[in-house]
């Protein structure tokens, strides 16, 4: 199979990173227009290039990348000269808005409870609704599908697993880039709690990622709240490590779902948090069983190879 990919230029995004590499554990022919998220040097080829390779593949793949400082974003401008909508999957990874940034006082709303504001009135990029056949996108609600929107997670990656043999020996692992979205801030300071109780417990600060992978594979639960997005990177991270995942209940469409109690631990508020987290503390088989479960359910429909199986599967379907 031969596919076409349009993808951000040279600036990281965690779902880009995580189809591109799908591509290549599927031993798909990649011709890109850009380096970046894993293409491969010798897979990028000129605008004029990518036009004629467009008359003979499969499928050309537009996958999203937010405009910043010096990152440009990916050529959509090659799709007006490609002109192959019949064979156009658009891969929107965006969260907010369908720029990825926030409206005014969209942040501050969605935090005082109002969560239908995490999806912003921009929603869908219509421009690239009518150019592609298929549009994927990361933080999908009930309501997209009405429009034929397909839902499409990040998922673990390879570089997300601990490759080293590690002994649980952390009660809890809650650390969060920034904590000014979900129950970030509120689960955190729990956790400290948590700490000042006794429990071993690593809440905050920052680490080398081989180490930081170490600590989480070495924790008996790993905590997730909302982020850039319901569904973070984060998540996919404790489940590539075999430590229980506690996560913020997530309100978008989540194809072949985790299960509350058997292979996730979900929760709403802080005090469900809390009420959770004190029980499973207190019983380790529990913990172990739930992680083993996220696990295993994660290999068979959440790695990298496939998310882009899973696309593969839609796009015949349709």
């Amino acid at each position: 199979m031969k596919i076409v990919v349009i993808p951000p230029k040279d600036k990281l995004d965690y779902l880009a990173e995580t189809i591109i590499e799908g591509l290549y554990k599927n031993n798909i022919e990649v011709y890109s227009s850009d380096l970046g998220n894993g293409i491969r040097k010798q897979d990028v080829y000129s605008d004029e290039q990518i036009i004629e390779h467009s008359k003979d593949c499969d499928f050309i793949f537009v996958i999203w990348g937010k405009k910043k400082n010096n990152f440009p974003g990916p050529k959509y401008y090659l799709l007006d000269k490609i002109n192959k909508k019949e064979k156009t999957a658009y891969i929107d990874g965006s969260q907010w808005t369908y720029t990825g940034k926030t409206e005014p006082n969209q942040l501050v709303e969605s935090r005082r409870g109002d969560f239908i504001r995490r999806r912003g009135n921009a929603w869908i990029n219509e421009s690239m609704f009518k150019k592609c056949k298929w549009y994927f996108k990361r933080e999908c609600y009930k309501q997209d599908l009405d429009r034929g929107i397909i839902p499409l997670l990040f998922g673990s990656i390879d570089r997300y697993f601990c490759t080293n043999n590690v002994e649980k020996k952390y009660d809890v692992f809650c650390l969060y880039g920034h904590v000014n979205e979900g129950l970030r801030r509120e689960t955190l300071n729990l956790c400290n709690r948590l700490k000042n109780e006794g429990y071993n417990v690593i809440a905050g600060g920052g680490f080398p990622y081989e180490e930081f992978k170490e600590k989480l594979a070495s924790s008996w639960i790993g905590i997730d709240a909302w982020g850039g997005g319901d569904c973070c990177a984060r998540l996919w991270e404790i489940l590539a490590n075999n430590t229980m995942a506690m996560t913020q209940q997530y309100n978008i469409e989540f194809p072949n779902d985790f299960v509350d109690g058997k292979s996730i631990v979900k929760y709403k508020t802080i005090e469900e948090f809390e009420m959770k987290i004190r029980k499973y503390l207190n019983n380790k088989n529990k913990i172990q069983k739930i992680s083993e479960n996220g696990y295993q359910h994660l290999l068979k429909y959440h790695t990298a190879q496939k998310r882009v199986e899973y696309i593969l599967e839609v796009i015949d379907e349709k």
